[in-house]
């Protein structure tokens, strides 16, 4: 019912509306008017007395069935439902209606006051719908008008222009589709042509096709057949990145600039360029470690699954430990170099390629030159392109100096893993060139020396060289007892850059010093530098290859060849053939042609200028191989220096024991110098125990023992005077020797060690040229029978009353002593060359005696008369005319000492008296003669007195 009363108002309320639109329309009645004239029906019966108040009331309590708007809903059906089933009750049915027409008539006032409370926005809202249909009046007419043209368009164009236009746009869709299918075909294809490009290389081309097929995948992922595709080149990436870094660990071992480029290049392309680097100096890292132990276990002996790598270095034998030094540095330097060559690499590509024009090649490759608006990302890619190259540079730049000392990690536990000791001296000579190339090639790498190598090489060489220096001077020893000091044939020309020990002075002193100092003489020819000099197919360390030419000989041949003499030379000649001419090869020099009519004895411009025993060869050449152990390890240089001077030491005191003790403890004719260097070898390197060599660092050996074969006191020899002068004189040419190495030795040492080498050569080297005295000496006092001349000189009168024009009868004798004196050292002088020096102090030593002998003869004359000293004068005279024919001595040397002697006879008491003050190399019985016999016979007995006691004293 209740529905039926809101359809009645609904319907009441729109049928109202409308014919008030109607009226307003037609300029009629306004809507209040309208309201009042209409009949509403049900509102008449609506009480005056509903007031807003009782409406509201009256319809909060209406039920709430009546607002339900559900579909399906019956009011009617409700009411009488409440109604029930019974009888009804009229009275109740008519209050119920009459409530019922009550809330009708209070929801009719409710919808009155809305409706009349907004006429205003009813009115404006009926003039938006009016203009709103105005506008669609005019739309419609353009609508009508553009179809009519429309029509007219089509009827005026041809239909064929619009069916072009229709066909090109299919041929583009097309055109787009056939490239979306070429790129399907190449998706497919995309696997094999990666392979084939990894396989020859091009690392950058499988790179961008990679990286263009994700892209791709990325942009067709909506298609099936590209899902697909997916699925197989998923693990596309990977195998490229593994590919870029196996190629990467072959750079260390084998670099090849077009590969490294190549890998380079894709590395860039993926925009990892400074991973690659990280990966680059790890791998060159992995290799000194892995290919070290690879080489160390293939030399050692016994190695574990487990062994370390220190571990294993001690397994490798002596005998293979050179050559396992050998593959470490030669595999060392690869890897040095190797690396190097990436550097310049780098710095190459860096100068040579700028960043903009690899934006250029990027953008190429992607298809978007010639796209605008790009300045700010191209100033942005290359400011990250300069970070990674600042980068990369920085790191291989540290990278010298990481390597370098990841080389000496490997190499100092294998050289501190062997005892060297017993190392033959070659052996260990060419393990310390080994090492000091590779301290130079470190120098040259980075700038850095290695001072742990030097250490572990400076222990080893102080324990090899103890033991080494021990068995060469009980060596010398041998030798210098067994030597029979027979002249050794060299030729005039020898020095001892001809031995083989010597060959480093001719090939340069190429030990490092200091880095700085050997950086900065390397400065000056940039091709001196070792990484210039050997390329690729080169190694420092490969096997040296034995010089062609033939070393220089040493030994003077000529001796043997002569038409006199058709013997063969002796085996000590021969041996020193085989031992000093070619020492590669042991075979004696060829046979020279012989000069026409030369013989045997040769004359003494042809004769060579050295004289010198085999052994002092044998002490040169040990003096060689300790200068070539102070050169190839300098740390060591000033202790093998003290070890040096021991040779020369122990050679000098032997020659002196041999030759001169005797008369040097009969009359000391040393210096002071001399003498205190002789007492400085007895104390410190000689030792009568002969059991005992050494105690700790301090070289003991035993006094030597002159060979017992050697005779000297044969008269017919002039009492070894052969032998004196070749032990001589090899002194003096080991002093030659020790001179001329002087430079070298001073390079060789430190500075603050220079003073040791001064005072050596000061007090012990150029004194040793003063034992020629004493030696001589010996010849002279031996050489002249003294005895039997002054026994002549006795029987001869000096108290005659006559001056005689006829000298002495002892004076021929004398001369017979010099002229047979004369015949032996020209006998002596063809066996052995004697020097003009040695010969000249030899004739002055023993014109000295001669003059001693007259001086004593003189002073033992008990009478002697003017006349008898003018026979004085006469005999002197004549064996000074004589001997300065025989020997070519002008003039005679020490005449003064017999003249002034016989001039004294002639002086008063006073100028006696001044000339004995004087004159003090007369003994004191000369002096008393002259007092006795002399200008002293005229004076008297308290005269002569006084001039004794001024002898005396």
């Amino acid at each position: 019912m209740a529905s039926q009363l809101r359809s009645k108002v609904k319907s009441s309320v729109k049928s109202l509306l409308t014919r008030q639109k109607d009226k307003f329309e037609d300029g009629g009645e306004d809507l209040s008017s309208a309201a009042s004239s209409q009949n509403i029906g049900p509102a008449k019966d609506v009480s005056p007395l509903h007031t807003d108040e009782m409406v509201d009331d009256i319809i909060s309590g209406m039920d709430e069935v009546y607002f339900d708007d559900s579909p399906g809903h019956d009011t009617a059906r409700y009411e009488l439902t409440k109604l029930g089933d019974g009888d009804i009750d009229m009275n109740l049915l008519v209050e119920r209606i009459l409530l019922l027409k009550k809330e009708d008539g209070a929801i009719y006032k409710k919808i009155y006051d809305l409706v009349y409370g907004n006429y205003t926005a009813y009115v404006q809202e009926l003039e938006n719908v009016t203009a709103l249909e105005i506008s669609l009046q005019e739309t419609t007419r353009t609508c009508v008008n553009s179809r009519r043209q429309l029509r007219m368009a089509k009827d005026g164009v041809s239909s064929g222009g619009l069916g072009l236009l229709a066909k090109h746009r299919k041929r583009k869709r097309l055109q787009v589709l056939l490239k979306i299918l070429k790129t399907f075909k190449t998706l497919q294809k995309a696997e094999a042509t990666l392979k084939e490009q990894l396989e020859e290389g091009d690392y950058p081309g499988a790179t961008r096709i990679c990286l263009w097929c994700q892209q791709a995948i990325e942009t067709y992922k909506q298609f099936t057949c590209v899902s697909q595709l997916a699925v197989s080149l998923q693990d596309i990436h990977t195998v490229i990145e593994n590919e870029l870094e196996q190629a990467l660990s072959r750079v260390p071992t084998s670099f090849d600039s077009s590969v490294y480029g190549q890998v380079n290049d894709a590395y860039q392309i993926l925009g990892k360029t400074q991973r690659a680097n990280d990966i680059l100096l790890m791998k060159f890292t992995t290799a000194i470690h892995d290919n070290a132990y690879r080489i160390v276990s293939s030399y050692a002996e016994g190695v574990g699954d487990r062994s370390s790598y220190r571990s294993i270095c001690k397994l490798v034998k002596p005998e293979k430990f050179t050559d396992c030094l050998v593959e470490l540095c030669r595999i060392f330097w690869n890897i040095m170099y190797n690396y190097r060559k990436v550097h310049q690499w780098h710095m190459h590509y860096d100068a040579t390629v700028s960043p903009s024009s690899i934006i250029d090649s990027q953008l190429m490759i992607e298809g978007e030159e010639g796209k605008g608006g790009g300045g700010g990302k191209s100033d942005a890619a290359i400011a990250e392109i300069t970070f990674h190259r600042n980068y990369i540079k920085q790191k291989l730049d540290n990278g010298f100096a990481r390597m370098w000392r990841d080389v000496q990690q490997k190499l100092r536990p294998y050289l501190e893993g062997c005892d060297m000791s017993t190392f033959q001296y070659d052996s260990f000579i060419r393990v310390l060139n080994i090492v000091n190339r590779l301290i130079t090639i470190g120098i040259e790498f980075c700038g850095e020396g290695s001072d742990q190598l030097q250490e572990s090489m400076r222990q080893q060489s102080l324990g090899y060289f103890r033991h080494y220096h021990r068995a060469r001077l009980d060596e010398l020893k041998l030798f210098l007892e067994s030597e029979q000091w027979v002249s050794c044939p060299i030729r005039s020309n020898f020095t001892v850059n001809i031995l083989r020990e010597f060959r480093f002075l001719r090939t340069g002193m190429t030990t490092p010093t200091s880095p700085q100092r050997f950086l900065a003489s390397r400065a000056i020819d940039s091709k001196d530098n070792i990484f210039e000099r050997y390329k690729e197919s080169d190694n420092p360390f490969e096997e040296e290859v034995e010089d062609e030419e033939t070393e220089e000989v040493v030994v003077d041949t000529r001796q043997y060849d002569s038409d006199e003499y058709d013997d063969e030379p002796s085996s000590a000649s021969a041996e020193l053939n085989r031992s000093y001419v070619d020492e590669k090869t042991g075979d004696a020099p060829p046979p020279k042609a012989k000069p026409k009519g030369y013989s045997r004895e040769r004359s003494e411009s042809d004769r060579g200028e050295a004289v010198l025993a085999n052994v002092t060869l044998t002490v040169v050449r040990f003096c060689g191989n300790y200068m070539q152990m102070m050169n190839v390890l300098q740390p060591i240089a000033y202790d093998v220096l003290q070890y040096l001077t021991n040779l020369f030491d122990y050679y000098l005191y032997a020659v002196y024991t041999f030759f001169a003790q005797d008369m040097v403890n009969d009359d000391n004719q040393l210096s002071a110098k001399l003498s205190a260097s002789l007492a400085r070898i007895a104390n410190t390197l000689l030792t009568h125990d002969s059991s005992v060599l050494s105690s700790g660092d301090n070289v003991k050996v035993p006094y030597p023992e002159a060979n017992p074969f050697i005779q000297l006191d044969n008269v017919a020899s002039l009492y070894g005077l052969s032998f004196r002068i070749v032990a001589i004189e090899s002194l003096v040419f080991l002093a030659k020797q020790f001179e001329y190495l002087l430079p070298n030795l001073e390079r060789l040492i430190p500075e603050d060690k220079k003073y040791f080498l001064t005072q050596f050569f000061s007090q012990t080297v150029i004194p040793c040229y003063e034992l020629r005295l004493p030696v001589y000496n010996t010849i002279a006092s031996k050489g002249i029978p003294t005895d039997q001349i002054l026994q002549s000189m006795s029987s001869v009168k000096f108290d005659i009353k006559e001056i005689t024009s006829q000298h002495s009868r002892y004076v021929d004798q004398l001369l017979n002593e010099f002229s047979h004196f004369k015949e032996l050292i020209d006998y002596i002088n063809k066996q052995v060359h004697i020097p003009l020096e040695s010969k000249a102090i030899l004739w002055n030593r023993v014109i000295l005696t001669a003059c001693h002998t007259f001086v004593d003869g003189f002073s033992q004359v008990k009478k002697c008369s003017n006349e008898g000293r003018a026979l004085m004068q006469l005999d002197f005279q004549q064996f000074r005319t004589k001997i300065e024919k025989l020997t070519n001595l002008r003039p005679l040397p020490s005449h003064e000492y017999v003249e002034n002697y016989i001039k004294a006879y002639y002086l008063s008491e006073s100028d006696l008296e001044t000339w004995i003050v004087k004159h003090t190399e007369y003994s004191s019985k000369q002096l008393q003669a002259l007092v006795l016999c002399g200008s002293g016979g005229l004076l008297n007995k308290k005269s002569k007195q006084k001039l004794l006691s001024l002898i005396e004293k």
